[in-house]
């Protein structure tokens, strides 16, 4: 079946679906289609959602939460048993409280004390499968460099804990609605056992400490445990999959690009403006959902209160109105006004760890598999709803030797 049949199947403009087959198969097609021909769709799925596409309207429903609050819960159809997704899913002040504990911990500054770390994790994956020639870059590699990273910088917790953790984390990220609410109830029963540990122990000064504390909510009152939990919870699912998927992406482009590839390597200055470029042609997150609270218009509809509206990143990432030709990788492009971390005050905390995360694999790949390539024969397939994300990523590069063991 053609592209154009596919999409013939469904009307994208006024039925929508995040997580169809036709988006899924036809990403690319159909967000220039949203972006040439529909502001706003609309999506019949569930209770219904509209989704707004062109980054002028994606900045200004994502900036004015009095108008599109998240308290409402940030998927535009939440999976059954799923718990609140803190601090996502609330507003300011109480989400200003959060984000002020919480930034400390994820400045420039404080993330650059993470790079040997980082670079040990990435040389450990790579090691794991370099002699070999082959691997699955995204089960052997994407898939758990973040959550390595998490547990032994943020969470100091036993790499073993994250072991038994994978298969979860990926059913809260990619599984089917019926899988999602009980993998996060897992999740949070996980980091609530692990908080419970460390409030026995001394502090350490860490991100951990500062949940612990907590803050106060919007009536000033202090925040509950369940809220410190999931706070908790938020980060851990949060910085393994959007990350994993960045770099699956990156990954991707560096093996079916060699031009790029080659270029890169011979040019490494540039490696910072890469990974912005890569990210915003490859947005790991489609979009998040906001309510709105009022009557008002966007790009010529009318919500009204109650209506959910998610705003799509990834579109905005590629409207022409700001990214001349935006499917060509074009390093040297301005980013400031890249959406690829969202906008507004739910931009993501952690977008300099991701940063560091994706400079770091990209430098020892571009140094240990210099030569990396897709498979013969392969074929490439994702996961599209909130985040998209490769599922499986056969690559071939040239063997080479281990470089040893992190710890």
């Amino acid at each position: 079946m053609t592209t154009e049949q596919r999409s013939a199947m469904r009307d994208h403009f006024s039925d929508f679906d995040l997580d169809s087959t036709e988006f899924n198969d036809d990403y690319d097609e159909v967000l220039a289609e949203l972006l040439e021909k529909c502001p706003v769709a609309h999506s019949k799925v569930g209770r219904g959602y509209y989704v707004v596409n062109r980054q002028e309207d994606v900045r200004r429903v994502a900036q004015d939460w009095r108008t599109f609050t998240s308290v409402d819960g940030m998927f535009p159809n939440r999976p059954d048993g799923m718990p609140p997704v803190l601090p996502e899913e609330i507003d300011p002040p109480y989400h200003t409280n959060w984000r002020g504990a919480l930034n400390k911990h994820f400045t420039v500054r404080k993330v650059a004390e993470w790079e040997d770390s980082v670079r040990k994790q990435v040389d450990a994956l790579i090691d794991n499968f370099i002699e070999t020639g082959e691997c699955d870059f995204v089960k052997e590699f994407a898939a758990l460099l973040p959550g390595r990273v998490f547990f032994v910088t943020l969470l100091q917790a036993p790499l073993e804990d994250l072991d038994r953790l994978v298969d979860v984390v990926d059913d809260a990220i990619m599984g089917s609605p019926e899988e999602q609410g009980p993998a996060w109830a897992a999740l949070h029963t996980y980091i609530e056992g692990y908080l419970e540990e460390r409030q026995q122990q001394p502090p350490r000064g860490d991100f951990i400490d500062s949940i612990l504390e907590g803050v106060d909510t919007e009536t000033g009152e202090p925040c509950s445990w369940d809220d410190k939990v999931n706070v908790a919870t938020l980060f851990l699912s949060g910085a393994v999959g959007t990350t994993a998927s960045a770099i699956g992406s990156m990954v991707l482009h560096l093996a079916s690009h060699p031009e790029d590839r080659d270029w890169l390597a011979a040019n490494p200055d540039e490696h910072e403006r890469a990974v912005e470029e890569l990210l915003r042609l490859n947005s790991p997150v489609t979009g998040t959902s906001r309510t709105a609270t009022k009557p008002i218009e966007v790009a010529g509809t009318q919500f009204q209160p109650g209506d959910r509206v998610v705003v799509n990143f990834a579109a905005a990432c590629r409207d022409p109105e700001v990214y001349d030709e935006p499917l060509e990788f074009r390093p040297d492009r301005d980013q400031t006004r890249s959406a690829v971390f969202g906008l507004g005050p739910h931009r993501c905390v952690g977008s300099h760890a991701a940063r560091l995360e994706l400079k770091t694999s990209l430098e020892q790949i571009l140094r240990r598999l210099p030569d990396i390539a897709l498979k013969a024969d392969a074929t490439v397939t994702y996961s599209t709803g909130l985040l998209r994300i490769i599922n499986e990523l056969p690559v071939t590069f040239t063997p080479g030797a281990k470089v040893g063991d992190p710890r």
